[in-house]
């Protein structure tokens, strides 16, 4: 898995930006920009602006008159913000650990990535917004909308949470989050070794070439590559009202940032923050624990993640 990661880093191979439904056929929907004043902030930037964005529905097309499945689970999918695009072929493993065991239909949204011109931050997060939006115009309820998300896709959330938190008038607090290794410090990408000073180097994947090729795409300078909205690991705030799942694995490189944003927003008063450590595992198993013979483990972790949900809906 080193050996492709570090490959798909050498050639830059990415997916291109397209919002034609492709194989997913009647699941997959366009979404339109939302009202202009909903991008505020961090979100108003001047070169970067709002566009129309698509997404694919899990297992089936959403149908509210369906009393099996009573919430939506609208997740953001890994990549360093330099790969994926949410589709079947990308997180269809993650999707399925979702819908087995959550009474919950999932989108998962194709927002921006980095790799492809003109699309660094905000893009992403605009796009967030704009999915998120989307769903309450649908008339789902907020309180039946849980945010996930896996590696960058986690940190997407997080975003997404501050940005709601932040802009308390604009946009309802959603249920609950689901954080699968979310890259919570990818500014410290920015230093030389970053992975391969890792003391979980050996018995993870990631690699040096591939986090900083992510950043340095997303966050490219002059933008702040540590601030809030870009690396939340040392940059904790107020999310009272929805209960967070942090998921990481023992053996990842990520572990010890994940356990520090975590104790860091359990440190706020109102905030919920439930820790789950996955034993033996590297980064990700949500999106390949497949692909790397995790299958086992990551249906544990979603049947751990499933009965916790449960308790909050």
């Amino acid at each position: 898995m080193k050996i492709l990661v570090y490959h798909t880093t050498l050639v830059r191979a990415y997916p291109r930006w397209s919002i034609t439904p492709d194989s997913e056929k009647e699941r997959w929907e366009r979404i339109a920009p939302g009202q202009k004043n909903i991008y505020r902030g961090v979100l108003n930037d001047r070169e970067i602006k709002p566009v129309e964005v698509g997404g694919t529905w899990y297992p089936t097309v959403y149908e509210p008159r369906d009393a099996r499945r009573r919430a939506v689970i609208l997740h953001f999918h890994g990549g360093a913000f330099v790969l994926g695009d949410g589709r079947k072929s990308d997180i269809g493993p993650g999707a399925d650990l979702l819908t087995t065991h959550t009474d919950c239909w999932v989108f998962g949204l194709q927002y921006r990535i980095s790799s492809n011109p003109g699309c660094r931050f905000p893009a992403a997060l605009q796009d967030a917004v704009t999915a998120y939006q989307s769903l309450l115009d649908r008339g789902i309820p907020a309180s039946s909308i849980i945010l996930s998300g896996d590696s960058a896709g986690g940190n997407l959330v997080i975003a997404l949470l501050r940005y709601i938190s932040e802009k308390s008038d604009l946009l309802p607090k959603p249920r609950a989050a689901l954080l699968w290794c979310a890259w919570v410090n990818p500014g410290r990408c920015l230093k030389p070794k970053s992975c391969s000073s890792n003391r979980n180097y050996k018995t993870d994947y990631l690699e040096d070439v591939f986090v900083e090729w992510g950043i340095r795409a997303y966050a490219p300078a002059p933008l702040d590559a540590n601030g809030p909205y870009v690396s939340p690991m040392n940059h904790p705030f107020k999310c009272e009202g929805v209960p967070m799942w942090v998921q990481f694995g023992e053996l990842e490189i990520l572990a010890d940032d994940v356990v520090r944003f975590a104790e860091g927003m359990r440190g706020i008063d109102g905030n919920e923050v439930d820790v789950h450590e996955d034993k033996g595992t590297p980064h990700d198993i949500f999106l390949l624990g497949r692909m790397l013979g995790f299958e086992e483990a990551a249906e544990k972790m979603a049947q751990a993640m499933g009965q916790w949900l449960r308790t909050k809906l």
